[in-house]
């Protein structure tokens, strides 16, 4: 009796050691879309007023790639593709790109990962306002999240997430009528807010083996 406890102890410890959904090696990748709800505040150097107000922002692609380097860390990058409303000029993109830290706290099932991750890097804007005044700028982007990511096999599934995104833009440039204000006229446009996203998700094992995982056998 005690062996058969001891062999099915060894199984249990080798499933369960192999069935992480992210490890050391580990390379995932996932591509989606999203929506957004901003607070803005600026200054304009045209009359001089401060702004305030609300915002929504669309995001299409957003796409985030991350390696495993431990069973609970990972480092990466993310990409989003905003766009921040219309005007009579077209509608406002913007650019961001990032350098992300993930935390996986749950990866113990294979089917379910959570990482809890942070990301510094930069981003840009770009809003026509009519056929010849704009606004555009760029700067610093901040950019905190959960992501919980659901496993349907070994290398794919879905991902949603819920962040906060911080938008510090230093290099301003305005145009109205023939006067082009910059941020040494006091310009400003600093946005912040909670984003979500969702989408696809693939992973797979850089390191992986064929004999990884395998099938229990009968005593």
């Amino acid at each position: 009796m005690r062996k058969y406890l001891f062999v099915a102890g060894l199984i249990f410890t080798a499933l369960t050691a192999n069935s992480q959904s992210f490890k050391f090696g580990t390379i995932a990748a996932d591509a989606g879309v999203g929506f957004g709800i901003y607070s803005i505040k600026a200054h304009s150097p045209v009359n001089g007023q401060d702004v305030s107000g609300i915002g929504f922002v669309g995001s299409l692609p957003t796409i985030n790639a991350e390696f495993g380097i431990a069973k609970f860390l990972g480092v990466g990058f993310h990409y989003r593709r905003g766009t921040y409303g219309k005007s009579s000029g077209g509608k406002g993109r913007g650019n961001d790109l990032a350098l992300r830290v993930n935390f996986h706290v749950a990866n113990k099932n294979e089917k379910f990962d959570l990482p809890i991750g942070i990301g510094f890097g930069t981003t840009s804007f770009n809003f026509p306002l009519n056929n010849t005044d704009y606004f555009k700028g760029n700067g610093s982007l901040l950019n905190v999240y959960v992501a919980p990511h659901f496993y349907f096999g070994k290398y794919i599934g879905c991902f949603l997430s819920l962040g906060y995104n911080k938008h510090i833009l230093t290099n301003i440039e305005a145009r109205s009528g023939n006067n082009i204000y910059t941020e040494a006229d006091d310009a400003t446009w600093n946005m912040g807010g909670f984003c979500f996203e969702f989408g696809i998700a693939g992973r797979f094992g850089l390191f992986d083996k064929k004999g990884d995982n395998p099938a229990p056998s009968t005593p």
